[in-house]
């Protein structure tokens, strides 16, 4: 029985149904939750509830989501209601999120492994087959063919692995014929068609392509061997590819994370989460769901799913209603229905329920009622069924009719919301004809374009030097290569020698690898470590410093040093999971003064080249430290330059899993410890100095021989001259903290007159795509200043994250996940119009919406009448498409069409509309004189 309502932090009153739901700890439930029902500030207050009242860390909470779009949400409701610190420890995102984290977390996979996304694996399977990437990637029906390899490829390792059958994702790619001719080859080599002889085929694909020739086989027989053979050999190339290159795409992610925690079933080495909550479960697909189900701990305390069957229109993706029914149907599953919709007015609600109880079945009494507050009065104009002569004028009927929307009432939205990309283009293109400002969502999405692509590769490669996809996407970018599989091949060819991209924009020629041989056999290396208050470089104390000197890998006799630094910050009790051994050191120390200490330091270090373990760490907090407490001491004047045992690791190692001092002292056999006491992570840090310089040694003549090569020196001069000034300048204002810095170009005038400081990241984005124009090197990238708006005004804070390195750091992830409709939602978005999928349109909402050219054969598909499950998931695409609007819906028609032959004929209306259509006034446009 659900307790009486009580404001929340955040003001928020739950009604009754909500209340429930909030409340609902402990057991197995599912939640239909329809459009409006305020499920976003529901699963926050969920996590709330469940930390206060019922006393669960928020370290064991688990929150999955359908898209990064909602993560989002969810975490800034989370930021804005619970003011915990601790309620970082909440995982919010998608499952593909999830999984890449665990992957990397748990050394599962390289640490040096990137996750590309299908467009980069249809320019590596184009390389195999000879084509223009770009001309696959625009053409629907290669495009699919391609998919079918990737998938196959996903199928074949869960066949291979024992995946039940029930969690292949995409069954479909290995089509009848190709079944058929599997059972061929097994008849004639006289085995049983099974698992393991598809396995067998797979794996050796060459050993049966003689059956290609063989007269055991008909020409139709040997035909469909010779296609299946041929895709399964396509499959296995882009498989070699991503194990070769360290990638990894989304299928590997959910299927490596399925393998490592079927295979801990008993072992449980791997946390499990004794309190899920999971939204939009009717999209999920049976491999996520079967991932879900090892995350829960056993017992566990509550697990919950969020779903409405109303809104399943993702089978193409997977997902399967059956998902949702089978919830349903558990014995312990506590049913919960959210019944109040606070969002739709009364007359809207009206439509939705109709149509939701007699197109789609669903019961009504789980059906949402009207809030308090959805009076809202309608007026007359509200609803209309707009008809136009023929298409083309029902183009130009509807960009007008939403242009008198716009203009009636500025302050609202209007989406078009269309069934196939075809239709938002030229919707868009009427607008733009216009002169109307608009904003599309559909079609190849904003932040999948090469050229915004490269944008962010420039930001890839400032946060992690070491990112093979970024640093191969700028060398096709800048012009270094003229195909990304050459690009691509380049740089691996670099990493495979231990090289940086980086290094080839110094102008001495020389790489990491040759100047960290010659310090350690030339120069007196100090090799140190600082414990600290805490990781922020521009504000936390050090307050240990270990150090010692090194010549030719031997320690100088009598050189270690150590000094314990006193602090008015309060120093973390505990690390992680263990507790924080400096805190009882320093207990044994005399504490110096932050002057004194650092005086003592630098004198020590003076002459001598830096090395640490994440030196860039350990350089930059002492940087700062210096700053504050020893201005007079430069450190950038009297050491400009430090070694980084980490990042001679990471090129000398690039197999292996994590790079933490106690995993290198382990797994490459090495002396030490890894206390998190400085004096003993110094001398954990000189055995792995020793290590890699016994690797580099001979590694330097090879970097000599290859950069020396005419080709190659000719890449590296293209690259210095197209790329360089660009990257170095970037660098030299990473650790800015200066507002002013970059002065007039870093402000922005905004509509009261007020300045408004520029995130430094945008500014280094313009500074790049500006540079880029002028170069000639994109074009103008339309929507890009969505993207700019998005990211000052949604994303980032300069005044609590000032300088480029920590955007980079705190943001960088987050924008390579962002899709075209994330930014419809933002204030700051300056378009009224809208013109979208129906698909990218889940999950957004809009003040006018236009469901354009609802007729039949088209809503629902012509191909769908004979397809029952089809056509259902028709019907539910139409229910999300009207359950967008938030005041004013309106279903554009035209009345006839040209067929195939340019003979016109006779549409009609969605059949969809016929139990709604009471609802709504027809508006027929008069016919444009020819």
């Amino acid at each position: 029985m659900a307790s009486e309502n009580t404001q929340t932090v955040s003001g928020f009153i739950p009604d009754p149904c909500q209340q429930e739901v909030i409340e609902a700890q402990g057991g197995f439930h599912l939640v239909l939750a329809p459009p409006g029902c305020g499920k976003t500030q529901i699963l926050t207050e969920r996590i709330r509830y469940a930390h206060d009242s019922e006393g669960v860390a928020y370290k064991d909470m688990l929150c999955l989501t359908f898209t990064n779009r909602a993560a989002r949400g969810m975490i800034e409701r989370i930021a804005q209601n619970i003011t915990d610190d601790d309620v970082r420890d909440v995982f919010v995102g998608n499952v593909h999120r999830f999984c890449s984290k665990f992957l990397f977390a748990e050394g599962l996979v390289a640490a040096e492994s990137s996750v590309i996304d299908e467009d980069d694996a249809v320019s590596i399977l184009a390389r195999y087959l000879g084509e223009d990437e770009y001309m696959v990637l625009s053409n629907y029906n290669r495009r699919r063919s391609y998919s079918e390899i990737f998938h196959l490829e996903s199928m074949m390792h869960q066949i291979s692995h024992g995946h039940p059958k029930e969690l292949r994702v995409h069954p479909d790619c290995i089509n009848p014929t190709d079944i058929a001719a599997m059972r061929r080859i097994c008849t004639v080599m006289g085995k049983p068609f099974d698992a393991a002889a598809m396995t067998d085929i797979y794996n050796n694909v060459e050993q049966y392509r003689d059956l290609t020739q063989s007269d055991t086989c008909d020409y139709g027989d040997r035909q469909a061997i010779f296609k299946l053979l041929q895709k399964m050999s396509l499959a296995q190339q882009y498989r070699r590819y991503k194990r070769a290159n360290r990638l990894l795409d989304f299928q590997d992610l959910l299927m490596m994370t399925y393998d490592a925690l079927a295979a801990d079933r008993e072992h449980k080495l791997y946390k499990r989460y004794p309190w899920i909550q999971v939204d939009e479960v009717q999209d999920i697909n049976p491999l996520q769901m079967a991932i879900i189900k090892m995350l829960t701990a056993r017992p566990f305390r509550t697990v919950m799913f969020l779903g409405d069957e109303q809104q399943a229109i993702f089978s193409f993706m997977g997902a399967k209603l059956d998902t949702l029914s089978a919830i349903k149907s558990k014995p312990a599953c506590q049913l919960h229905h959210l019944s109040v919709n606070h969002r739709s007015p009364r007359y809207l609600l009206d439509i939705f329920n109709t149509y939701a109880a007699e197109v789609l079945r669903i019961d009504s009494a789980l059906l949402p009622d009207a809030g308090k507050s959805n009076d809202e009065v309608l007026m007359g104009n509200e609803l209309k069924i707009l008809c136009s002569e023929d298409y083309d004028q029902e183009v130009r009927d509807c960009v007008q009719f939403a242009d008198t929307l716009n203009r009636t009432f500025p302050q609202s939205t209007t989406a078009f919301v269309v069934n196939a990309n075809r239709d938002a283009e030229d919707i868009s293109q009427e607008l733009t004809r216009c002169g109307i400002g608009h904003f599309k969502v559909s079609g190849t999405d904003l932040f999948s374009q090469p050229d915004v692509k490269l944008l962010l590769a420039h930001l890839g490669v400032l946060n992690n030097e070491f990112s093979f996809m970024s640093w191969a996407r700028l060398m096709k970018g800048v012009r270094v290569y003229e195909s990304n599989a050459a690009a691509r091949k380049f740089v691996r060819d670099l990493f495979d020698r231990a090289i940086l991209p980086s290094d080839l924009l110094r102008d001495d020629d020389s790489t990491y690898l040759m100047r960290f041989v010659d310090s350690y056999t030339n120069d007196t290396i100090v090799v140190f470590d600082t414990e600290t208050t805490g990781l922020n470089v521009f504000e936390d104390d050090i307050l240990q410093i270990a150090a010692v000197k090194m010549r030719n890998g031997e320690v100088v006799k009598g050189s270690e040093f150590t000094v314990y630094i006193e602090t008015e910050c309060e120093i973390p009790a505990m690390l992680g999971d263990i507790v924080n051994p400096i805190v009882e050191e320093r207990k044994h120390h005399d504490l110096l003064t932050h002057e004194e200490a650092l005086r003592q330091f630098m004198a020590y270090a003076d002459g001598c080249t830096l090395l640490g373990h994440n030196a860039d760490y350990d350089y930059n907090i002492l940087d700062f430290n210096l700053r504050r407490y020893t201005p007079d001491l430069n450190l950038h004047e009297l050491h400009p330059s430090y070694l980084d045992s980490l990042r001679l690791v990471r090129l000398l190692h690039p197999e292996l899993r994590e790079h933490k001092l106690k995993y290198l002292l382990e797994v490459l056999h090495l002396e030490g410890s890894n206390s998190h006491l400085a004096d003993d992570d110094v001398n954990a840090t000189r055995s792995v100095v020793v290590h890699c310089y016994e690797l580099s040694k001979d590694r330097v003549g090879q970097q000599h021989d290859f950069l020396n090569d005419s080709r190659v020196r000719q890449r590296i001069e293209t690259l210095r001259r197209n790329y360089k000034q660009m990257y170095v300048s970037a660098l030299e204002r990473m650790y800015s903290r200066d507002e002013s810095a970059d002065g007039a170009e870093a402000l922005a005038v905004v509509a009261d007159d007020e300045k408004l400081v520029k995130p430094a990241l945008v500014v280094e984005l313009n500074r790049f795509y500006d540079y880029l124009l002028s170069e000639g090197m994109v074009q103008e990238i339309d929507g890009l200043r969505f993207v700019m708006d998005y990211l000052s005004g949604e994303m980032i804070d300069p005044s609590r994250e000032p300088s480029l390195y920590e955007q980079l750091s705190n943001h960088t992830m987050e924008i390579s996940t962002l899709k075209e409709a994330d930014l419809c939602g933002s204030s700051n978005m300056k378009e009224r119009i809208f013109v979208t999928t129906i698909h990218k349109a889940k999950g957004l909402e809009f003040d006018n919406v236009i469901i354009f050219d609802a007729v039949d054969g088209r809503m629902p598909n012509y191909y769908s009448r004979n397809n029952p499950r089809q056509l259902a998931e028709d019907a539910r695409k139409f229910y999300v498409a009207l359950s967008r609007a938030k005041h004013r819906l309106y279903v554009s028609q035209c009345i006839t069409r040209l067929d195939y032959q340019n003979v016109p004929h006779d549409v009609h209306l969605t059949p969809f509309m016929k139990p709604i259509a009471k609802y709504f006034k027809e508006e027929r446009f008069a016919a444009e004189k020819k």
